[in-house]
Order: structure tokens, then sequence, then C-alpha cells
């Protein structure tokens, strides 16, 4: 039956006479027959008689006449025999009889048995005028009820006369009782208000008159028990009738019609649902629009008419009962108090208003009574039963139809269930107010004493001490009492398995079902009545809970069984919204920091319950409650209960059930999902601090460890069977510490312990190995959001749909909601449709979004999202800090940790080969490829910043892995247009796939619109449709890298494991690191994952760098398949073939391009390999400048290096080599590094010793064509214009170098091929550049000489050409072409002194003039030294003088003089040359060097090119004397023309960085360095003396203040002066350096032998001048011993370039080669000249901002020449004399004017 609201209750209403007051005054009534009768009555009054005889059954009867015979029979005396009437009663009470006739026929009979004359009936009598009251056709009739019951009154006199009779008359007042209250109950259309009234007064008199019959004794004496309980049962079921009249169904309010089909669940409203009254519930809810506020329900007065007639009755005869009618007395009086029960006020300290005599309050005070007497433990089992829902054994008529519920359970049960949940929930407020008031009087009488002593403010209310001691506490067989006041060990039981029952009662599994049409309909077949017992058993936690509130700071700890009984009953009832879900099938969310959000009343109760304070101990705790719903608690809330439970300690050791707790956290599925990332990382935050406190509690920390394997193990198929995702990535790397920990304590021989151990580490490997991985989905973009991003939002929202129990009920339980509240309620808020709208969810008053087919679902990108790591690679990082921790920490030191650490390489090792995780494999190989050996073999793991040159990243960045915003990502197209990167105004080539601001890979299809707001994004609980997009898998890994691990003793190096020890096998244990370059070999070589591949190629060429951990034979032989694996696949073009899937944009060259880097690095393992494969590799490398713009520059730099380490390999592939750089260095952007690498091989002879006319016809021809590209300055470069410039010097440089390099005879057959490129180069030019003009005359003096440029202060000078006795009369000057000549008589007899100084130098030449004849010895000026002279050229006047010790202590720097010789005879020990010191080399003093290295050829055509004026240009050559008055001039024109040098050169800083340096004062400040930096020294140049140095250019030192020595290096067009810091004395008055620093600071480039173990930082030396740094350093670090001694001074070392911001890539180092300790400084003396080179062009242009012609020195002598050419006079025209031809030629003939 339907319920009432709040308000209705205290509304005034007619109400049933429940007092049984007499009510005999007959009401009027008028009917149509009534005022038919009236209009046709006599107008006269006959007598008794008169009427008798008018009534007789032969007459027919009149209306009138028979109320007049009524009335006159109640005065009549005498009466007539009242046999006289019977024909006339017969008559007029017969079944046919109008109802009119039959009120006046029983109006007769009552008046007449009335009389007091009438005369006692016997027993057949009364049989006889009974019968009367048996017939009709209906049990009750408006106009007949009263006349007949008054009838029956008359007859029996009151009920006292029914002896014999006694069952007839109950069951004739039973009949129309019932038929009373079935008019009542079930109200016609026709029925009025009056007739229900009239029914209503009609059962409170018929049910009085039956009760006064029942409790005559005389009555009950002659009626049996059966009798009896069939009387109880009668009344029972009126009730049950009453309560199960089904009502009309309730219209569900209509929504807003949708477009297309729902997803959404729609809800049912029942056709028979019970609608319990408001009272028992305590949460407002929307109203039901069909209920009224105004009026009472027939039925509602019905049901109350049954419940006061069944209390009366059990009242009468309570003490006549037997006990065992308490077995159905007390369900109806459940039943009876759940139709009528109110809502219950909060429990409070405020006394309440005086109660209401209700009728809830008379069954309750009934349910006391009960409880309070004899048989109150019998009372209580009953009530225990019927807490539940099973079968109850209701004893109810059949003929009471019972709506059955689905499951078979009828709804009387239900109801009896229900009030027997009321009436425990009263028994129980009852103890909770005898609490409450004895804490009020306690604080009350505490609050003062008076000066006796006694309590004051004891002047309490009569009430509280009455609620405080009831007295039905003290009764004999009260249960009551004691304690808490009720029985919460018992019954808290009993309501705990009652909600339980109550939670799974009607949960069918759906789950097999296998489509809708299976489902049972309506959705709510398991809660009709359900959710009002839980509601009732919620209220029972909520008044313990409001009790303990009002005890403020009283003992305000729960009681330990109503903890018991709150924790476990919750528990229970939290199981309740397990089932429920959204319409979406998410799970449904509680409000539980806005309970009163909830739908439902149930719903906000179970979320107020669940919302308590933590401190409050229940049991089981609150959090564990909340974590077995933790699928319907936000992400936000949930992971707030790892970090209370650790506040309360509950998950650390000090509380007894932190194992527990523990287990309920970590095998929760939802809770370590991964839609619960806010949950998961505080559990993880939790595990973490308790696993370090307890790691040092071995008894404590072995059953967690064991927990968090169970929890690890558990999750391997879940959450969800396809979800291979856990982010908890801590639990993972706390089982491999709790290996290391296990392995470290225990014993060796321990089986037990070993076992454990080795199953952790096989749960590891196993999972790391076999775990799946899905192949579409795994690389993809997550394209869809998920049910939980609301979760993780925090946010709370009402759910539009509920797949449960119909939630259409409205309840309060303190104040009533208004009508207009509940009005507001029923309508969706603008927030919530806001909401609604934003999360992607509708209403059911909200209309279903459409999505617009034509935008695509958003994609989130890899940031976006919450960051997880896939369980296998968490696995692997286990593995990889197990091996960490016993491999780089003091643990090594234990053979059995070493042991182990070898077992989980193998393990990594299989991982590599053989997981089914691409995610896994790549986690091992990311550990693995880090791993270096320093140089005495020790193992050690590098971090992030072990790349610091950056090849790895520049190699990314070829194939698009490096994150944008790292580095830029490099183009891997080909080679049309596009630029390399290495050129700052180069043009990316334009990726053909489109990328995000992330630099990832966009989906196809994705829409370039805005997009969603990230509220939207957070929101959505929808999933997007999906669309089909072009599955785009994401790159598994980026540069730069996040480990997923974390390796102890990270850069140290172990100190036991080594990988390789060179004194033997078998004596210290070593790593299998050729296993793992099979391992490497295998995936190069048959590889189908590209992630995996690509990984290697990246790395593998850094790893190879450190050759000290590839030593050993096994190692050598896998390197050597590495080269054969790598050389095959490119010969055979099948290398990468066998990948699988590319990533768009990228094909199988690119990962050729790739594995050319790694072929560089192992040019320097050449010792590993053969002949015939080192020519393989050569070719291979060859066959790389086919490739690609990278691929080019790396075979350029890998071929230069091969040009020192392969000579042997290169000389055989030069020929081809140079062959394909004719055809590829049309690309500007190759031009450096194709000059780079014709300078390298041009200064290594062994190389083209083979050469033909025609391979140096192509060096030349890739010189000159790169000028024919520089040559013009107003030309706009293809690059920089710094560079431009480099490529335009760099040209020339070539091409001089190169021509020096022929055989003199072969060199004229190269001019007129190099003049035709040269004047190619000035085409449309008038003349040719100055470039051009040096170049011509450069070529001039080479070509028949080798000559230096420059004459050197020789001993023929010494002794002839003594420059004091020569005047200036004796010497002219001219000027030819750009030359200018001087020519000189000498004093000595005959010899002359010829001078020709050019822009590519200055040339002297000495004659003798053999017609002078000899003078005697007597004459003044004898000739005596010109045969010593002339004998002396033919010496060998070239020999080394080396200077010894003593004189280098002195300072002394005298030679003997040549001379001297000539006068102290042969020495036979001066023809062997002494050897050079092994430190300081040869020292050269006062001589020009390179005269005395070569053996010098002419060509007679020198001389008179010198002596000529080409090249001129011109065709009538310039010739003019310079006169004698311009002299002066042109002697300080030509000093400053003598101080222009004739070669470039070049000054470079050396600083040694000892062991632990990084200050710019300590370096400084170095005086000598290692064994190994000293012979690099010795082979970088020759030690040279530089006091009275003359000819070698010292570079500004001066040999007082730097120090006497320095090293140097020339050729013949260029010097190099190395300011090396080392060799300069540290003065004490400088303790900051500043004379070095003044030298090498000014220096463009430093050579920096860096041997301090760090990184050389590119500003360590601060200077204005700071450009680039040649950076030394073993490619193996080391101990600080290995620099004091010459163990490692032969072997490989790392030379890396660092350089200025701005500067491009100019060098064939690129990021760092490896070069041997030989060629080493051969390597670096190139990279100092182009360094130098660059770095000039470089600082000239401002940083490559401005745009300046730069003037080699030979341009400037140039330019000097032309300004003296320039300061002479003007020349005299020659005038014509008129005369005849051959006089004409008189002044041509007058040489003298010329001469």
């Amino acid at each position: 039956m339907s319920r009432l609201d709040t308000e209705s209750l205290n509304k005034s209403r007619q109400r049933a006479n429940t007092a049984f007051t007499s009510l005999w005054t007959r009401r009027p009534t008028q009917t149509s027959s009534n005022i038919l009768q009236h209009q046709t009555s006599p107008q006269a009054s006959l007598s008794v008689e008169a009427l008798i005889d008018a009534l007789q059954p032969s007459a027919v009867p009149s209306l009138s006449h028979a109320r007049s015979l009524a009335n006159a029979l109640s005065t009549c005396s005498p009466l007539p025999p009242h046999e006289v009437l019977n024909p006339i009663l017969t008559s007029l009470c017969g079944e046919t009889s109008p109802t009119p006739l039959q009120a006046a026929g029983y109006d007769i009979l009552s008046a007449y048995w009335e009389n007091p004359e009438a005369i006692p009936l016997g027993t057949a009598e009364r049989f006889s005028y009974f019968s009367l009251f048996l017939g009709g056709t209906s049990a009750w009739g408006m106009d007949l009820w009263e006349p007949r019951l008054k009838a029956l009154r008359a007859v029996t006199k009151e009920g006292t006369d029914i002896a014999g009779i006694e069952t007839n008359v109950i069951e004739t007042l039973q009949r129309w009782i019932e038929g009373a209250f079935e008019g009542l109950q079930n109200p016609s259309d026709s029925t009025g208000r009056n007739e229900a009234a009239e029914r209503e007064r009609s059962l409170e008199i018929l049910v009085k008159f039956l009760e006064n019959v029942l409790s005559r004794s005389e009555t009950m004496s002659r009626l049996s028990d059966k009798k009896m309980a069939l009387i109880l049962h009668f009344y029972a079921k009126l009730i049950d009738r009453s309560i199960s009249l089904p009502e009309s169904p309730r219209e569900a309010p209509e929504s807003p019609p949708t477009s297309g089909s729902s997803n959404f669940a729609t809800t049912k409203a029942l056709s028979h649902s019970h609608r319990r009254h408001i009272s028992s519930l305590s949460s407002s809810s929307l109203p039901s629009s069909s209920s009224s506020l105004t009026t009472t329900s027939p039925s509602k007065i019905a049901s109350e008419c049954a419940v006061a007639f069944f209390l009366q009755h059990v009242n009468n005869h309570l003490k006549l009962l037997s006990h065992t009618h308490l077995n159905f007395i007390l369900p109806v009086l459940f039943r009876s108090l759940a139709s009528c029960s109110a809502s219950l006020p909060r429990l409070s300290v405020v006394m309440q208003s005086p109660r209401k005599n209700t009728l809830e309050e008379k069954i309750t005070d009934m349910l006391n009574s009960f409880f309070a007497g004899p048989y109150a433990a019998n009372c209580m089992l009953i009530l225990r039963r019927y807490l539940f829902p099973e079968v109850h054994e209701i004893c109810i008529s059949q003929e009471v139809p019972q709506p059955p519920l689905n499951n078979g359970m009828d709804h009387i049960a239900i109801m009896t269930s229900l009030g027997a949940h009321r009436t425990l929930r009263n028994h129980v407020r009852r103890a909770l107010y005898a609490r409450i008031a004895r804490t009020y009087i306690s604080r009350e009488s505490s609050l003062g004493y008076s000066p006796s002593g006694a309590p004051g403010n004891i002047d309490l209310q009569k009430e509280w001490m009455e609620k405080a001691w009831p007295k039905e506490d003290y009764a004999p067989s009260s249960i009551g009492a004691g304690g808490n006041g009720w029985d919460a060990a018992r019954l808290g039981k009993a309501l705990a398995e009652s909600v339980g029952a109550w939670v799974n009662y009607g949960v069918v599994d759906d789950s097999n079902l296998k489509s809708d049409e299976e489902r049972p309909s309506g959705g709510n077949r398991d809660n009709q009545g359900k959710e009002e017992i839980l509601e009732e058993a919620a209220g029972i936690l909520k008044d313990i809970l409001q009790e303990l509130d009002t005890r403020m700071d009283e003992k305000s700890d729960l009681d330990e069984d109503e903890a018991r009984v709150i924790g476990t009953t919750l528990t229970k009832l939290s199981q309740y919204i397990l089932p429920l879900r959204e319409s979406d099938g998410s799970p449904f969310l509680i409000p539980i920091d806005q309970p009163n959000d909830a739908p439902t009343p149930i719903l906000r109760s179970i979320s107020s319950l669940l919302a308590q304070d933590h401190t409050r101990a229940f049991e089981p705790l609150l959090s564990s409650t909340l974590i077995r719903v933790a699928e319907h608690l936000t992400d936000n809330y949930t992971s707030r209960l790892p970090i209370i439970m650790m506040g309360q300690h509950d998950l650390s050791p000090t509380s007894p059930d932190w194992l527990v707790n523990w287990e309920g956290l970590l095998l929760n599925e939802v809770l370590i999902g991964p839609g619960r990332p806010l949950t998961r990382k505080a559990i993880i935050e939790e595990l973490q601090n308790i696993y370090t406190g307890v790691k040092d509690m071995t008894t404590y920390r072995k059953p967690f460890a064991n927990l968090v394997w169970k929890a690890l193990e558990s999750w391997k198929y879940g959450p969800g069977e396809g979800d291979q995702t856990d982010d908890a990535d801590v639990v993972w790397k706390i089982l491999g510490e709790e290996i290391v920990l296990r392995n470290v304590e225990q014993d060796e021989d321990d089986e037990t312990g070993n076992a454990n151990v080795s199953s952790f580490l096989d749960f590891l490997f196993v999972t790391a190995k076999d775990t799946p991985e899905d192949e579409e989905d795994e690389n993809m973009e997550p394209a869809l959001t998920t049910a939980y991003d609301l979760q993780s939002s925090g946010a709370s929202t009402v759910p539009s749909t509920l797949i449960s129990p119909l939630l259409t009920r409205t309840h309060t339980e303190s104040t009533p909601t208004s009508p207009q509240k509940e009005r507001d309620l029923s309508r969706p808020s603008v927030m919530s449709m806001l909401s609604s709208l934003a999360v992607g969810t509708r209403s059911q008053s909200q209309p279903e979004a459409v999505e617009d087919p034509k935008e695509p679902p958003e994609v989130q990108t890899q940031e976006e999202t919450t960051s997880s790591i896939p369980r296998e690679v968490s696995a692997v990082s286990a593995l990889v800090e197990v091996f960490s921790q016993l491999t780089f920490t003091p643990y090594s030191l234990e053979p059995k940790n070493l042991k182990l650490a070898l077992r989980v390489y193998d393990m990594l090792l299989e991982i590599i080969c053989s997981s089914k995780s691409t995610r896994a494999r790549l986690a091992a190989l990311q550990f693995l490829m880090r791993l270096r050996a320093d140089r005495d073999h020790h193992l050690y793991f590098v971090d992030e910043e072990s790349n610091p040159e950056g090849r790895t990243e520049y190699l990314a960045g070829l194939i698009r892995r490096l994150v944008k915003g790292s580095e830029q990502q490099h183009s891997s197209e080909g080679m049309s247009g596009s630029r390399t990167p290495d050129d700052p105004e180069s043009r990316k080539a334009r990726p053909r796939v489109p990328y995000d601001s992330d630099g990832k890979q966009l989906l196809r299809g994705r829409g370039s619109g805005p997009s969603h707001s990230a509220v939207s994004r957070s929101r959505s609980r929808t999933m997007a449709p999906q669309i089909p997009l072009n599955k785009t898998r994401e790159p598994l890994w980026r540069l730069p890298e996040q480990l997923p691990f974390f390796v102890s003793g990270s850069d140290s190096p172990s100190e036991v494991l080594i990988s390789y020890d060179p004194e033997g096998p078998d004596r210290v244990p070593v790593l299998p690191v050729s296993r793992y370059l099979q391992i490497i070999n295998s995936i190069l070589e048959v590889e189908t994952n590209w992630e995996i591949l690509s990984y290697v190629l990246c790395h593998l060429p850094t790893q190879l760098s450190n050759k000290h951990l590839f030593c050993g034979p096994k190692s050598r032989s896998a390197i050597s398949k590495l080269l054969s694996v790598i050389c095959n696949g490119m010969l055979k073009e099948n290398f990468a073939s066998n990948v699988a899937q590319w990533p768009q944009g990228l094909k199988a060259r690119d990962a050729q391009g790739l594995a050319y880097q790694t072929l560089s690095v192992l040019i320097s393992y050449k010792r590993c390999f053969e002949s015939h494969p080192r020519h393989v590799l050569v070719e291979v490398i060859q066959t790389g400048l086919n490739g690609q713009l990278s691929t080019i520059k790396c075979c350029l730099h890998a071929l230069s290096l091969s040009a020192f380490e392969l000579q042997q390999s290169i000389t055989r592939c030069l020929s081809r080599i140079l062959e394909k750089l004719t055809q590829i260095m049309s690309n500007p952007n190759m031009a450096v590094h194709i000059l780079d690498f014709l300078s390298i091989v041009g200064s290594l002879p062994t190389l083209y010793v083979n050469f033909t006319e025609a391979d140096f016809k192509m060096v030349f021809g890739v010189a000159l064509q790169y000028l024919q590209h520089y040559n013009q300055q107003a030309a706009s470069p293809t690059m920089s214009w710094a560079l431009s410039q480099h490529v335009r010097i760099m040209s020339y440089a070539v091409l001089y170098t190169w021509f020096i390099a022929l055989k003199m005879p072969d060199r004229p057959r190269h001019i007129r091929f190099i003049a035709r490129q040269l004047l190619l180069a000035n085409e449309g030019n008038q003349i040719v550049d100055d470039a051009t003009e040096v170049c011509f005359d450069w070529l001039a003096r080479y070509t028949y000489a080798s000559a230096d440029p420059r004459p050197a202060t020789s001993t023929l000078s010494d002794i002839i050409l003594d420059t004091s006795e020569t005047s200036s009369e004796s010497q002219k000057s001219w000027i030819m072409g750009n030359a200018v000549i001087t020519t000189r008589a000498l004093p000595r007899s005959g010899w002359v002194e010829v001078m020709s100084r050019r822009p590519s130098g200055f040339s002297r030449f000495v004659c003798h003039v053999e017609n002078v004849p000899m003078v005697g010895p007597g004459e003044v000026s004898p000739d005596l030294l010109s045969v010593p002279a002339a004998l002396l050229l033919e010496q060998d006047v070239s020999k080394l003088l080396v200077v010894s010790d003593e004189e280098n202590e002195q300072g002394s720097s005298f030679v003997k003089h040549p001379s001297h010789d000539l006068t102290e005879g042969p020495n036979q020990d001066e023809e062997t040359i002494t050897a050079p010191d092994p430190i300081t080399g040869y020292v050269w003093s006062g001589t020009a060097p390179s005269q005395r290295r070569k053996q010098v050829a002419i060509d007679p055509s020198f001389l008179i090119l010198q002596l000529s004026p080409f090249p001129d240009g011109v065709s009538t050559p310039y010739l003019r004397r310079v006169p004698s008055t311009s002299f002066p001039a042109l002697n300080r024109s030509i000093n400053t023309l003598d101080r222009i040098p004739v070669i470039d050169t070049h000054k470079v800083g050396i600083l040694y960085v000892a062991p632990g340096q990084t200050g710019e004062v300590e370096i400084l400040r170095n005086e000598h360095g290692s064994p190994a930096y000293t012979r690099f020294l010795e082979g970088i140049g020759r030690l040279i003396n530089l006091r009275g140095q003359m000819d070698v250019y010292a570079g500004g030192l001066d040999p007082d203040e730097d120090g006497e020595y320095a090293y140097a290096w020339w050729d013949d067009i260029r010097q190099i002066l190395y300011h090396t810091a080392t060799m300069m004395p540290n003065k004490a008055h400088d303790p900051q350096c500043n004379n070095k620093k003044r030298h090498i600071g000014n220096d463009y480039v430093r050579i920096v032998w860096n041997d301090s173990g760090q990184r050389y930082s590119f500003d360590t030396l601060k200077t204005q001048f700071q450009f680039v740094n040649i950076v030394i350093e073993p490619h193996s670090v080391g101990t600080i011993a290995a620099f004091s001694n010459n163990l490692h001074e032969h072997e490989y070392f790392k030379v890396t370039i660092q350089s200025a911001p701005g500067m491009t890539e100019f060098t064939p180092v690129a990021h760092s080669k490896l070069i041997s300790a030989d060629n080493l400084p051969l390597l670096v003396r190139q990279l100092s000249l182009l360094s130098d080179w660059y770095a000039w062009v470089f600082a000239e242009t401002q940083h490559d901002t401005s745009r300046l012609e730069l003037k080699t020195n030979w341009r400037v002598r140039l330019e000097s020449i032309r300004r003296i050419k320039n300061q002479l006079p003007p020349e005299e025209p020659l005038t014509p004399s008129g005369e005849d031809a051959v006089m004409e030629q008189e002044a041509l003939r007058d040489f003298t004017t010329s001469f």
C-alpha cells in the first residue's frame, strides 16, 4: 500500500472512533424509495393490530406501515405474541425484499425485543429468529447494517443470551465486519465520502460488539482454543488484506525524446509495488507525483482499522492466549508496524515533545511489553528469525491472495521482515536513549556541588529518569538491561547476518546470459522492499553513531561489541552497492563527500555511513569496508585510504592485522588497476615507506615481501585479462631488493632460502619473458577515454540511470521536505544538466547527445595520460636492480652474490632473445647497452650522460626518435636538395607524416579543428564512437630516455666483476660479454622488430667505443662476426630486410645509414680483423657514398679515419673513392667534408704512392670545381658565408698540397688543366681575382723546383755576403709584373746577389761570375773565400745539432759554426747523426728546417720564371727600373714586405688536464703530463729552440718569459706553433698563470689532453677567443695509476671536437673518433690546421654575421707589391722623332733608361 508523507500525518483528518463509544443515534437516510413512500403514506395513523393486519404476507407491504409498526411496538403494552409477527418479519427481512423494507423489518424486530414486556426466548426460538440474520446477498449495506445489528443485539440481549449460538453469532459478526471492511478497503467508483465514513463507523461498532461478546466469561468458556485462534487469524487476515492491496502503478515522468537508439537502460515501474509509509526512512528523495499530501487513502484507513482491531483483540485476550500464539502474533505485529511506522526522530539529549497516542506507538508498546514480559527470550528468537529473508511461516487464511515476488517470496514476508527490523531498531534506540539520559544526568549533576558536598543541579525531569532507568529493564525476564543496554553481541551478529542475507536476496548472476531477452525485465526483481529493510538496518547504525556523538567528550569510544556490530553490518550493507552500474556499464560512484547527492534514500544512508570519521574503531575498520567498494569510489577519494590507514598505524607492524590490511590493498584489483593512478600511487608510496622501515627487521620484512610476491602473482592475469600494464614499478623493485637481501643474509647451503630466491627470480624471469603484448594496441596512441577518467578527477555526479532497484521513495530522517523543494528536486538542476553535458552522460530528462561523425575522437598523447610501466618492464627492472646491487656495491665481494649476478645476466640475455614483449626486450637492452669497462676491465654502468658528444642523439634524430625540444629532428630523406643539420641555415626535409607538438606522429584523419576542453576530456564517462583509423604505432623509445630502473653504484666500477682477465681464465669472475655480442649479432642479422633493431643501431656505436669492454679471444671473434654480418648485409643489400613493419617514412636504407656509424667505430678494432676483412670494411664504407646525406658524411669521416688506421686498404680503394667523390661533389653540404678528406689524404704520401696522372687530375678537379662555386664574393652561397669562405680557402690548400705531392717532372703536365679551371673560376671578370693571381704565382714557383719559399740565413751568407760593405750604388731594383727584382754586386770579387720578391715567396740567387780573373796573394783584396765557399756548398751542413743537457740547464744556445770544421779538419764521429732524446726530441735552432729535410731539385726554368714578369696576365709585360731617387721609399716598402710571412702560420694551444682537475688555474699550472701525453707531443711537432729563432714562426713566444723551447710543425705552405702550457714556466709572481693564458687564451684552437676522468667543459678556460677545443681523452676511464705509467700509452684515444655556438661541423671527427696512439698526433695536427682555418674565418666574419672576404698572407704580399708599383713616378712617354724607322729605335736602343 502507499505510504504517506510526513506532512499528511501532521494534518487533521476524520479518524475512526477507536474508543467504541455509543453511536446508536440513527442517521436519517433518504433514497428514492423512501421519497416515494413518503409521498404515498396515509394521512391517518393505524393501531398495532391494524398495522399487523396490513403487513401480513397476503397484503403488499407498505414501508410506512412497517415503520409505524416499529414505532408502535417500542411502547406497546401489552405486546402481541411474537408468533403474530413472525410472518411479517419473514416477509420483510427476506432476501428478495427491498432494502428499506428489510431495514423496517429489523426495526420491528429490535423494537419488539427491546420492549420490557417481551418474553425471553428459548433456544429453538433464538435459532428461529437468528435465521433472519443469515440471509441477504450483501454482508453490509449502508441503510441495512445498523438496523440489522440493532435487531441482533435486541434478540441476544446485548450478546448475553447467545447460549448455544455463540459460534453462529461470532461468524455472523465476522461476515458483517468483512463486508464493511471490503468496501472500505476496495472502494468502487460510486463510493462516496459519506459511505466510507459510514463503513468506518460500522466497523468500529461491529468490532466493539464482537469484543463485548468475547469478553464475557460465559462465552469464552464455551469457545475452544481453536476457535479463539481462528478469531485471531480473522483479525490478522484483515491486516494482511489491507497491507497487501496493490496500488495503481505510478507513471514515470516523461523525458524528452531521443533520436536513435539509446544505450541507457530503461527503468520500468512495477505494477504491484509496495509503497511503505515515509516513517521508516531517514533521508529524502523525490516525491511521488500520485501521492496526496492532504487526503488519506481508503486503503490506509482500512489498514489502520485492521491494526487497531487486532491490537484491541490481543490486549483483551492476552492473558488467555497461550505463548505458542506468539509465533503468530509477533509476525502480524511486525508487518503492522511496518505498514504504519513513522519517521524516527534523531537521538539527542534535547527532550522530545510528548508522544502522541498513535497507532505505531500502540504497536510499539505492545511489542515492548512482549519483549519485556515473561517470554522475552522467546520473542527475541522470533525476532531474529524474521530478520532474514527466508520463507516465513505466516499463518494466514488462504483466502487472502498474495502477490508473490520473482524469487518466490511474498509481499507479506517482506513486510514482516521490515517490521522486525523496525522492532529491533526501536529496541536498540530504547537502550541508546537510556545511555543518553544517563550521560545527561551525569553531566548535569556534576556541574557543581553544594557546600555540604551534595551534588547540585539535580532538578531533572521525571522523563529523563524514566528513560535512564526504564522499569522494563528490571523485570525478571527482561533482556534489555545491563552493559550497553542491548545485547549487541548476539543481536548485532544477527543484524549483520540478516543484512548480508538481504543484500544477496534477489541477486541473480546474469553473467552467463547471452542476450538481453534472457535477462529479467524491469530491472528491479530483487528490490521490492529490500531497500526499506536495508535502510532500517542502516538506521540502527546511524542511531548508534548519533548516540556516540551526544556523548561528546564523555566516554566517546565505541563499545567493543557495538564497534563490531557497526563494522560488520556496514561491511555487509556496503555490498548492496557492488552490483550497481550506470547505464553505460560503468560502476555507480558513491557520493561519499556529499551523501545527500545520492539518488535514493538507501544510497544516501550508505553514503553517510561510509563517510564517517576513520578515527572510530569499527571492526572491521571503515577503511577495510571502503576498500571492498573501491570500485564505486572515485580515484581521488580512494587515494586517501592508504594515507589514512597509515596515519592510524593500520599498515605498520604495530597493528596485529597489518598484513591483512595490506592484503586488502594489494590484492584489490580495482585499487591497483590502471584506472586508479592516484590510489595506486598512494598505495605504492606507503608500501615503499613500510618496506623501507622494515628492511632491517627480517621478521617483518620477509612475510611482507611474501605478500608483495603474492600480490604480483595475482596481478599477473589482472586486473583485466587483456590489460598487461601496471605502473606499480616500485613493487617489482621491492621484490628485486628482497632477492638481494635474502641472498646476502642466507648461507650458501641454505636450501630453503635458495629455493625462495630462485622462486622470486623465476617469477620475474617468467613475467618478463612470457608476458605477451597486444600487437594491435600496444603502440597505438590511446584514442578512447576510459570510465575511470571521471574517477581520477574526483568529480561526483548523480548518475543518469542505474541498473539497480527502482528508486522512487521519498523519505526523511529529521525534517520533512517541503513540497516545493521536492518539486525542485524532481527536476534536473542547471548544474547537473551542464555536468551531464560535460561528461557525455545524459539523464532521464536529458536527450542523448549525438556525436558528429565528421569529428574524429580525440586522441590522448602520451604526456596527457598517466605514465604507466608494463609489468614485464617492471620485472626486467627488478632483475636489473638485482644485478646492479650484486655487482656494483660491496655485495660483490661475496662469491655467492656474483654467482647470482651472473645468473641474472643470463636471464637478461634470454629476455632479449626470446621475450614475447618488445618492451621487456628494450628494457633489458637499455641496461646492457649502457655497460662499460674501465682500463682495468672492471665493469660499471653509465647514466644518461654516457654519450656527452651526442652521437646517440644524432642517430636517433635521423629516424625521428628525439622528443621535440631536446634536439632538432634530422631528416632521413635523400639528397634531393635538402640540407643537413650541420648547416645553421639548412632546412629540414619535411616529414612524410604529421607530427604533434611533442614530435609524435599523429593518426591519419585526426581533425585539425579546435580540440575539446580539458574538462571534457577528464570528465568523460562515455566511450567515444570508434571511427576507423589508420593504426600508427607510437615509438616505444625516444631520446632523452627515462630509464625504468635505478642502478646502484652508477659510474662506479665493480670491485670484483670484470669483462676480461689478462692474467688468464678462471682466476676471477668474468662477465661473458661475448654472449651479449652474439645476441647483438643475431639482432643485426635476423631481427624483425624495428624497435629493437633501431635501438641497437643507435646505441651500439657508443658502446663499441669502450674497447676495454670487448677484450678477450671470444669477444674478438664476436667483433669479427659483427663486422661480417654488417658488411655482408650491406654488400648484398639485404641488411634490415627482415623488419616486418617499417614506420611511415623510413626504409631499409635508413637502418643501413645507421649501421655505417657502427662500421666507423669498428675501424678501431682493426687488430681483430685480418687483411681481407679490413679491405671489405673500406669497400663497404665506400659503397656508403651512394647513400643519403647523413650516410655520405659518416662514410667520409670513416674514410678519413681509415686513412690513418687502414692505409693499405685505403690505398687499394683510393682511386675508386676519388671517382665517387667527383660524382657527389655537386652537393654543397658535402664540400667541407670532401675537402677535409682530400687534405688528410694529401698529408699522407704513402696513400697516393701509386697515383696516376688521372688520379691527380681528379683531385685537382674536385678542388677547382669548388673554387668555381665559391670564388665570387658577390655570389650568394648555398651555405653560411663563413663556411663558404672556409671551403674556398680549403680548395686552394688542397690544390697546393696535392700539387707539391706531384713529382717535379709531372707537375708541368697539369698546369694547362689547372690554369684553365682557374680562369673558368674567374669567367666573366675583366681580370682574375687576387686569390687566383697568387695561385698562378705559386704555381710558377713550385712547378720547376721544390725550393723553400724563403731563403735561409746560410753559412754562405755569413762568409761571402758581407752586407756591411755594400753600398747603394752597387744594387738596382726592377718591378717586373708582380715581382720586385733586386740585384747587388757583392764586395767579393765576382759575386753577385739576385733577389726576387714575389707574392708566393722570396728567392735569392748568389752567382759567381767566372769572367773575373783570380787575384794573386799579394793584392789588397785577395779572393780567399771563393774556393772554400764553393766547397762548402757540397758539404752536409744540414746535420742536426743536439743541445746537451748542460747547455739546456744553462740556457745556452751556442751552436758551433760550420766554418770551424774547415780549419779543424774532418771529424769522423760527426758523420753519424745523434738519435733524438725520447722526451725532448730534436732541437732546431737558427735554421730553416724544411730545406734541411729534403733534397731540393731545381729545373732551369725556375730561375727564368723567378726573374720574369710572369704571371703578369697582359700581352706586354710590365718592366720598369726603380729610379735611384726612390730607393729610400723602396727600401722601407721592401722591409714591410719582408715582414709578411711567405707561408700560412697558425698557433694552437695545448693544455694538459690532470686527474681530478676542473679549474682553469690548476690546469694551466701543470708542468708535465702523463707518458702518453709526452709521446703525443713528440709526434705532433718538432721541438725548436726559440732563442735566436729567425725562420720558424714563434707564435709570439719570448724565450725569456715563455720558455726556450716549443713544439712546431711546418711544411712548404704552412707552419704551426703549439703553445704548450706544460712547457711554459710557472712564475711565483703570477699565481693565476696570466702569462700562459695570454698566449693560450688568444688561440682560436686549443688541444686539451683530458686525463681528469670527467667531461671537459667547453668554457673551462674563459677567454674572448673561445672557438674550438680538440679534446683527447682515453676511450675508457681508469685509475690515477694509469696516468703515471706507460702501460696504456699505446692504446686508442677518443678525440672530440668542441665548437662555439653557431659553428657548423667542419672536421671529419663529427661527434668523436677513436684513433690509435701512433696515429693520434697526425690526426690531431690535421684537425688543428682545419680548425684554425675555420676559427679564423669565423672570428673575422664576426661569428658568421659579416660578409667579409678574407686574405691570406700571399694576397697581402701581392697588395704590398702593388703599392710599391703605385709609388713609382710616372714613366715618360716615348715621342716619335719623325726620322726614319731605324732612327726611331734610338730611344728603345738606349738600354740605360731601363737597366
